[in-house]
């Protein structure tokens, strides 16, 4: 109506009765209240039936906000003021408001204090009861090499199940603007428990309004714990040795030996868990780089325009604050390759040794930091000794799928796809090399890095809300028969697992077994056993 025309192409805008305004899904920022005010007048002066004519009346001065897409598209209201959805606020509707936990990108109201230590209960009794577990087999067993390759070999298939719900877990972070299948985000909601990701189980500003964790905060508490769980073993490392060297009842070889397998023990298990934790502390790490910023320009003619973290919109990547606290991203990074070049000069270590006595034709003789070997075991039990490097490609292929992608990823579909390439020529290298002495164990590992691939698949032909795409073109993924195929998917690594268990259980029973090691098995392994042997009973009962 007044002056001239102009196109309504850019994404986030709706255009009617001759002006723009914001679309439902999309997020702006005005500069000040005063451009907002004056962009109102225009409008109402565009449709009074007798408008101004005034040289200021019929045009608007100013440029209108530049639109961005939220991250979560229900997030945003949309309209002239950009209002966020309830449980939403700040730039992009990115941030959680008080009340609500973020959870994959999706703020949710914060579960009941009651659920919050029932399931903190339930992750610590279960941690708890493997450990005693462990510990009772090794206090157990009298033959020391059978000993620790039995603890080895549970811990070696234990890693391969956890790191694929790690990795399944960091995809559907790291890609989170990806508009995954509910049934595949309710599974990666439960795989998080094994990131041991307790702000996520168990938020802070749940259990005390007003206090918040940023994401800087996220990751000074993993480093923390990581701190916790190094004082807590090296202190009960401390004490058992003081206790054995007063105990004067043992000889000198028996208490050098005690104290040799006391640090073993401990070594063991704290890896382990530092293991389990790394994958977090990487991806905590690279979500608060400055490579994972995102710049936001209000208007196109704004020249110094504001940066924020991806990961947290609360946070801006600029300024003297974020600069201090960059000093704790550089920490975690000295522990990530810390712990990096610990496992390679374990295993270079552990080659070393299997050469010499190779060439010797002696068995392996103790050197010094045996125990830290021996201690690490559950890193190369089950790979062949050629293949003795192998943990640590491993090791880069889950960091660069859940945490490099966090440092050059966009909102576009063909980051996924790199994401996809990597993983399919990974999965078709393992399946090359066959690295594992098990076949079994083979197995499993192609499994999982088969499920990785169907659910990087998925992702791909995923709804990306930034796209525009009508759900018209993915709703089959809303059918209970692609539900099925999800969960049926991601819970056969499991399945895998479980299901040679009863079988090797039925079998043993079902040869009608007079002597089993009860050292061999688990609590577990006697319910599957009693159920194997009351089903074999019953055919032995038929006449």
């Amino acid at each position: 109506m007044f002056e001239k025309c102009h196109k309504c192409g850019q994404g986030g805008l709706e255009c009617r009765d001759d002006y723009a305004t914001l679309e439902s899904g999309y997020w702006w920022k005005w500069r000040n209240d005063s451009q907002k005010n004056r962009y109102r007048v225009f409008i109402a002066n565009l449709l009074a039936s007798a408008p101004a004519l005034g040289h200021g009346d019929v045009q608007y001065p100013y440029p209108i906000p530049t639109p961005f897409k939220c991250l979560v598209e229900e997030s945003c209201k949309g309209g002239l003021d950009s209002l966020c959805n309830t449980g939403y606020e700040g730039p992009l509707c990115g941030v959680c408001s008080p009340g609500y936990y973020k959870q994959l990108q999706t703020c949710r109201p914060c579960p009941s204090k009651k659920w919050m230590v029932i399931q903190l209960s339930i992750i610590a009794a279960v941690l708890l009861m493997i450990m005693v577990i462990l510990v009772w087999i090794n206090k157990r067993k009298s033959n020391r090499d059978e000993e620790h390759s039995l603890v080895d070999m549970i811990l070696a298939k234990l890693k391969i199940v956890i790191g694929f719900y790690q990795v399944t877990y960091g995809l559907l972070e790291t890609f989170s603007h990806i508009q995954w299948p509910t049934s595949l985000r309710v599974i990666g909601k439960y795989s998080g428990l094994l990131q041991v990701d307790i702000l996520q189980i168990a938020p802070v500003h749940c259990f005390l309004p007003g206090f918040h964790v940023d994401a800087f905060g996220n990751l000074i508490v993993m480093m923390t714990i990581n701190a916790i769980v190094i004082g807590i073993y090296g202190v009960a490392y401390g004490v058992r040795k003081v206790i054995l060297l007063r105990n004067r009842s043992l000889l000198e070889e028996e208490r050098s030996k005690k104290v040799s397998e006391a640090k073993e023990l401990v070594f063991r298990n704290l890896f382990f868990f530092l293991y389990v934790t790394y994958l977090s502390t990487c991806s905590k790490t690279a979500n608060v780089l400055p490579l994972a910023c995102r710049e936001l320009c209000r208007d196109e003619k704004e020249k110094l325009c504001k940066k924020f973290l991806t990961a947290d919109y609360n946070i801006q990547c600029q300024g003297t604050k974020y600069n201090h606290l960059l000093i704790v991203a550089y920490i975690s990074i000295a522990y990530i390759f810390a712990l990096s070049v610990t496992t390679f000069i374990t295993l270079w270590r552990k080659r070393r040794l299997t050469l010499d006595a190779a060439d010797t034709g002696a068995s392996e003789e103790p050197g010094p930091c045996v125990e830290v070997i021996t201690g690490l075991r559950f890193l190369f039990e089950n790979y062949k000794t050629q293949s003795w490097y192998w943990e640590l490609v491993e090791m880069s292929r889950k960091v660069i799928l859940t945490s490099g992608l966090i440092l050059v990823g966009q909102e576009s579909r063909s980051y996924i796809g790199l994401a996809l390439t990597i993983a399919g020529m990974y999965g078709m290298l393992f399946s090359y090399v066959r690295p594992m002495q098990d076949a079994f164990e083979n197995r499993l590992m192609s499994t999982s890095l088969a499920v990785t691939v169907v659910n990087l698949a998925i992702g791909a032909v995923s709804k990306i809300p930034a796209e525009n795409i009508p759900d018209s073109t993915v709703s089959f993924m809303n059918t209970v028969f692609f539900d099925i195929l999800v969960v049926g998917a991601n819970t056969l690594v499991i399945g895998v697992l479980v299901g040679r268990k009863i079988l090797i259980t039925c079998n043993c029973v079902g040869k009608l077994c007079t002597f089993i090691d009860p050292l061999k098995f688990l609590w577990v392994d006697y319910l599957l056993q009693l159920f194997c042997f009351i089903k074999y009973s019953r055919k032995l009962a038929v006449p």
